[in-house]
C-alpha cells in the first residue's frame, strides 16, 4: 500500500516522517508513503467557490480539488490519508462527517481514511510521558500528570508548561503563531517522535490513527508483542535533532 498523507503543516511532517515506520513498518517493506504538509489547517472553501485560490495553501481550502484528483489518479493499493487537529471545534464526529462528505463531490472517489488529532497532535506526544521525559528529563512532572488524555485544556501549551523553559507564557511571548512557537514545535516532533512506543500510546486519537492505517493494510502490520516487558529506555545525555526518515517532503 502506498499513502499520500496531507497534514497541516511541517510539526506533522516530522512527527509522522517517524512513527510511520513504528506503525506499519519500514519504508518500501512494503508499504511506502509521501507527507505532504501544508500552511495551516484553513477552512474549507464555500460551496459556491467555482475555483481554488491559488495563493492559499492551507489544507481545508484545497483538499476538495485534491480529493478530486487523486480519485482521477489513484490505483487501487494507493489511499489518500488526511490527518487535521480538532482544535476549538465542539464536535468531532461532526467535523468527521464534513471531511467525509466531501467524496460525495468526487466522480471517482479515492480510496481516503480520515483521521483527527484531538485536541491537536501535541496530544500525541502527552500519550507517552515516558517518550516525553526521554526527550525533556527536566519536564515538570505535576504538569504532564495534570493532563487528561485528549481534552479540551489548549494541548500544545500544556505541553510547553512542562517542557519549555519558562512555559506557555515565555514561549509566546512574541505570540502563538510565531516563527518561534513553530520552530520550537518541530523540535518538539523531532525530540519526542522517536522516542515514542506507538503500541501503548494512550491518546484515543492517536490509536485511532495508528489502527485506522493497519485495519486498511491487514493484521500482518501489527508487530507481534514482546515476549517480556521491555527495560526501562535509558535517558539521552543530549537532545540531538533525530534525521527525517524517507517519505517526507
Amino acid at each position: 500500500m502506498h499513502f499520500e498523507i496531507l497534514v497541516e503543516g511541517q510539526t506533522d511532517l516530522m512527527t509522522l516522517s517517524v512513527l510511520m515506520a513504528k506503525m506499519v513498518g519500514p519504508y518500501r517493506n512494503p508499504h511506502t508513503w509521501k507527507i505532504h504538509p501544508h500552511r495551516g489547517i484553513g477552512k474549507l472553501p464555500e460551496p459556491s467557490a467555482l475555483k481554488t485560490n491559488l495563493t492559499d495553501h492551507t489544507l481545508l481550502h484545497n483538499l476538495p480539488s485534491k480529493l478530486k484528483a487523486y480519485g482521477e489518479s489513484m490505483a487501487k493499493d494507493e489511499m489518500v490519508v488526511v490527518l487535521v487537529d480538532l482544535d476549538d471545534r465542539p464536535d468531532c464526529r461532526a467535523f468527521k462527517q464534513e471531511l467525509v462528505s466531501l467524496l460525495e463531490h468526487c466522480p471517482q472517489r479515492p480510496n481516503c481514511l480520515f483521521r483527527i488529532a484531538v485536541e491537536e497532535l501535541e496530544a500525541w506526544f502527552l500519550g507517552d510521558i515516558a517518550a516525553v521525559l526521554a526527550a525533556y528529563p527536566q519536564a515538570k512532572r505535576p504538569v504532564l500528570d495534570g493532563y487528561i488524555q485528549d481534552s479540551p485544556c489548549g494541548t500544545w501549551e500544556l505541553l510547553a508548561d512542562a517542557i519549555h523553559p519558562g512555559g506557555m507564557a515565555a514561549l509566546a511571548a512574541d505570540g502563538k503563531r510565531s516563527q518561534v512557537v513553530l520552530n520550537e514545535k518541530k523540535k518538539w516532533a523531532r525530540q519526542i517522535a522517536p522516542k515514542m512506543d506507538v503500541e501503548h500510546n494512550l491518546s484515543p486519537s492517536f490509536q485511532c490513527f495508528r489502527d485506522g492505517l493497519r485495519l486498511k493494510i491487514g493484521p500482518a502490520a501489527t508487530p507481534p508483542p514482546p515476549a517480556t516487558p521491555p527495560p526501562p529506555r535509558p535517558r539521552p545525555a543530549t537532545t540531538a535533532p533525530a534525521p527525517l526518515p524517507p517519505g517526507a517532503t
